[in-house]
């Protein structure tokens, strides 16, 4: 009877084998899922920038005259919808969710890669409202407006009022990131990840240590 009993539970024991071996291949299958909507949202939001992106050449080339209002304000929605995409808690929980999956594969691999810079590109733009970005985007485009009318005529004065809200809008940007060593640190790191003003600033002094000649080797190099 034992016997009977231990061969009547080896088809249940099996089952249960087969699902412990199917697991990690289910779980490797729902982290592709994920990554597949990852890819999806990114490229919407990329999507949204870039069509921002094609007003902002259209009002330096194309654009009929009288029509930087309109640009402006088109921009600025394109651009604080794509900001409001970018900050969704659904991006943010997405991208959680494969961070263990991120990290299991090779460092440099594209997918690790975009899910480690989606990652740090979410946790920065989660500090900054929607608000700020559709105000800098229409300060923006006012302001090229206003440079193009001002540049024939050499009319700094006309650019003063602009250039200063350019800087208050600068330090607005650079307040969502508290604390920081120096106030350009955060627009810095934008445009080169880590990169701060004592950094840079480092490696201009190093620069002009150099000779003419190896200066000009270090930029061909």
């Amino acid at each position: 009877m034992r016997h009977a009993r231990l061969i009547a539970r080896k088809p249940k024991l099996a089952t249960r084998s087969r699902r412990t071996a199917g697991k990690p291949a289910r779980n490797r299958g729902s982290a592709e899922q994920m990554l597949v909507e990852l890819k999806q949202r990114l490229r919407e939001i990329s999507d949204l920038n870039a069509a921002g992106d094609v007003l902002n050449w259209d009002q330096a080339t194309y654009m009929p005259e009288g029509g930087a209002d309109a640009r402006g304000r088109q921009r600025a929605m394109l651009y604080r919808l794509a900001h409001e995409r970018a900050v969704a808690p659904a991006l943010g929980t997405l991208i959680d969710a494969l961070a263990h999956y991120g990290e299991s594969l090779p460092y440099d691999s594209d997918d690790a890669s975009l899910i480690r810079v989606a990652r740090r590109d979410y946790q920065k733009k989660i500090k900054i409202p929607p608000d700020h970005v559709e105000r800098a985007t229409a300060h923006s485009s006012a302001s090229y407006n206003a440079w193009t009318r001002a540049r024939p005529a050499n009319d700094f004065a006309t650019m003063v009022p602009y250039l200063e809200r350019t800087l208050e809008l600068s330090r607005e940007y650079s307040s969502y990131f508290v604390p920081y060593k120096h106030v350009a640190d955060p627009h810095i790191d934008d445009a080169d990840e880590g990169m701060t003003a004592a950094s840079t600033r480092t490696l201009f002094d190093e620069l002009k240590q150099l000779s003419p000649a190896r200066f000009k080797d270090f930029w061909r190099n």
